[in-house]
């Protein structure tokens, strides 16, 4: 799939932006007729600046100078903050964000120092909008939680949201998709709640959602519906640079839908209007789209003419994201051209930048796809050594964001917010049903009588208290119960997948391969015979939570012993077993010692010279199975497993033991047991007899 400029546009908050043009007009109008230099006419001047934000930055710098003259003269320090406020919205819609950081951080010391804490909270997102525009999403959020913090202090639930939603931007450019929607669903369940669904930051969120589904090319449809849905309140508050956006990211989905054409004349569309508004970096990023959608004509010469265009305004901007993105698309380009000396030197040089550039702000997508190009890039050059090894590093990345299991996440995320729409609904229909039968009752007891009236309220009412909390209770144990379940059914997915772990399965294949290129067709056999065992016996045990000690351990040998065939018996193990311990007849969960075991092979023993050793032990402490797993490998190696992102099956080893541990209601636990030497872990099961 391609990956575009995605055009999202941050919630103004100081006031609800809706029929532009006329607020405009009629703004004006009362301008005219109010000369007066009064506070009548300083409120005047600050609403128009904020509403040409979206329309026309550059009047709306005019506007905020006034407003900030007057103010000045008037000596209203809170009118003040406020145009500058709204002149640094306007800087940031003209390209200008170092201007706007200075005018932020003036606005937030005069708040501060008039104790105005919605003020505060509004220039500490100003902030925030600042360092997501120069990709340091990371400051970002922090000044994003900063302003949540203040706006859920002073009970401004709407804002909250607003700060939600730019936390899920942040979260969506530094590709953690699963976070991103979650802080979206967040947000959409505020606007829900105060019934704010017609409004312009509800199809702000709506736009972000339909961008997290563009990344997914099973869901581009859903995009498009999430587009066209935050569409229509744009279009009918007259929001025009919403209108823009939105047509900017319909474009991207019809060239993900392989119709660049229609996404060229949609993406043309939106550069007039960010060209009529005068904002920069809109007018960027539909050029830029435009040249990654000729990619797909394909005609290189025009993605280069219009992605050149764009270099310097991102580069002007301090927008990484985007600058690492042009350049990763004009090394494609050129790589794509005739194979001439200049073209791929013109290649590597960008792929180069644009691989630097992702990994300084985090972008693991852009980074990964910069791999691959470049393998290509060597590939042709007749560097297949340096094309190998930089396909590694790209498959490297590319395991760990699928490992992440990204879709089952966004799936999970989206049955639980249609979970929660439903039992809002569900308790509103309740709630009403029981006003209704109150009232019912209440007529019914007027009837009554003195002693009996009051002695018949209490037992009803109390009745009814009694009624809902148990009802309550047991909504709220289903509901604990429903997530229980689904996060047991998640981590067993995620266990079996962490067995068939991807690089396991290639490098065993590879190692067969190579038994046999060799002709030595004994040990391909033995190998092979020995890799269909263990991967037959994953398969058959996938669906069972637990299986007996003695099938397990006949798994792990066999994992073991391939992977010693693999390294050429650099290593011998052994285990031993307490005689209080009847293996068939002890239950485990299939292959949860498997994980720390290979981390032993791989990150201790591999790197060791000399032959290096693993020892399993397994032992019974009163209603606990001790397992314990150590090598004598070069010393601690869980720093280097954490550093490599290579700590997946630990992480669903512990995520599974806390399953085990709420169900059964023990104290199963993981804990490293320091050595002078190589490393050791001791895992804790409850002990389980199968009769």
């Amino acid at each position: 799939m391609r990956k575009f400029l995605t055009t999202l546009y941050s919630i103004i908050l100081t006031c609800s932006v809706y029929s532009q043009q006329n607020k405009i007009d009629s703004l004006t109008h009362l301008l005219q007729k109010h000369k007066e230099e009064d506070s009548i006419r300083l409120k005047l001047l600050n609403n128009l600046s904020n509403y040409y934000e979206s329309s026309d930055a550059h009047q709306g710098l005019i506007i905020s100078n006034q407003a900030i003259a007057l103010a000045h003269k008037l000596g209203q320090k809170d009118h003040l903050a406020q145009a500058y406020l709204n002149k640094a919205y306007n800087y940031i819609a003209v390209g200008k964000d170092s201007l706007a950081l200075k005018l932020y951080y003036k606005s937030m010391a005069i708040y501060t120092s008039n104790n105005k804490i919605e003020g505060n909270a509004t220039a500490l997102y100003g902030i925030a909008r600042v360092y997501q525009n120069w990709s340091d999403y990371n400051k970002a959020i922090k000044f994003y939680n900063k302003a949540y913090i203040l706006f859920d202090s002073v009970g401004n639930t709407k804002n909250k949201a607003a700060m939600l939603n730019g936390i899920g931007i942040c979260q969506m450019y530094s590709s953690n998709y699963p976070k991103a929607l979650e802080s979206y669903i967040k947000a959409l369940n505020i606007y829900e709640k105060e019934k704010l669904n017609k409004t312009l930051d509800y199809a702000n969120v709506l736009t972000n959602i339909g961008l997290i589904y563009n990344r997914m090319e099973h869901k581009l449809h859903q995009a498009l519906e999430f587009f066209n849905k935050a569409l229509i309140i744009n279009k009918e508050k007259d929001y025009q640079i919403g209108i823009a956006n939105i047509l900017s990211n319909m474009a991207n989905t019809h060239d993900n839908l392989n119709q660049p054409e229609k996404a060229i004349e949609l993406q043309k569309e939106a550069f007039e209007m960010y060209e009529k508004i005068g904002n920069k970096l809109g007018m960027a990023n539909a050029l830029t789209n435009i040249g990654i959608a000729y990619t797909s004509i394909p005609d290189y010469e025009k993605t280069i003419l219009y992605l050149q265009k764009t270099l310097p305004i991102y580069e002007e901007l301090g927008n990484k994201n985007n600058l690492s993105l042009v350049k990763y698309y004009l090394g494609e380009a050129y790589l794509n051209l005739p194979s001439t000396k200049s073209n791929l030197k013109k290649a590597e040089k960008d792929l180069i930048q644009a691989s630097i550039i992702a990994k300084e702000t985090g972008n693991l997508e852009i980074e990964k796809e910069t791999y691959f190009m470049l393998s290509k890039l060597h590939a042709k050059k007749g560097d297949y050594k340096s094309a190998f090894e930089i396909n590694e590093l790209a498959v490297i990345l590319k395991d760990s964001l699928n490992s992440q299991n990204l879709k089952d996440e966004i799936v999970r995320l989206e049955v639980k917010y249609d979970y929660d729409k439903k039992a809002a609904i569900t308790k509103t229909e309740h709630e009403s049903k029981q006003a209704l039968a109150k009232a019912e009752i209440n007529r019914q007891k007027l009837i009554k009588k003195g002693a009996i009236f009051g002695g018949s309220t209490l037992f009803v009412l109390s009745f009814l208290g009694i009624l809902l909390y148990i009802r309550k209770r047991d909504a709220e144990e289903q509901r604990q119960k429903a997530e229980l379940n689904a996060k047991v059914s998640e981590t067993e997915l995620k266990a079996l997948r962490a067995q068939m772990n991807p690089h396991f399965i290639f490098n065993a294949l590879n190692s067969i391969n190579d038994f046999i290129s060799k002709n030595d067709a004994v040990s391909a056999s033995k190998y092979l015979t020995k890799f269909a065992k263990i991967m037959r016996q994953i398969l058959e045990n996938s669906n069972q939570k637990e299986i007996t000690l003695t099938e397990d351990l006949n798994l792990i040998e066999a994992y073991i012993q391939i992977e010693a065939l693999r390294l050429n018996h650099k290593f011998t193990y052994t285990i031993s077993i307490d005689p209080a311990i009847d293996t068939d007849n002890t239950l485990i969960p299939p292959l949860i010692l498997q994980p720390f075991i290979e981390n032993s092979i791989w990150h201790g023993i591999s790197k060791k010279e000399s032959v290096g050793h693993i020892h399993i032990s397994l032992k019974k402490e009163d209603t606990m199975l001790v397992c314990i797993v150590e090598d004598d490998g070069l010393g601690n190696h869980a720093s280097v497993i954490n550093k490599n992102q290579k700590s997946l099956g630990q992480n669903i080893t512990k995520t599974r033991i806390d399953i085990i541990n709420k169900t059964k209601r023990t104290n199963g636990s993981v804990s490293n047991i320091p050595k002078e030497q190589g490393f050791c872990v001791e895992i804790k099961l409850p002990f389980q007899l199968a009769y």
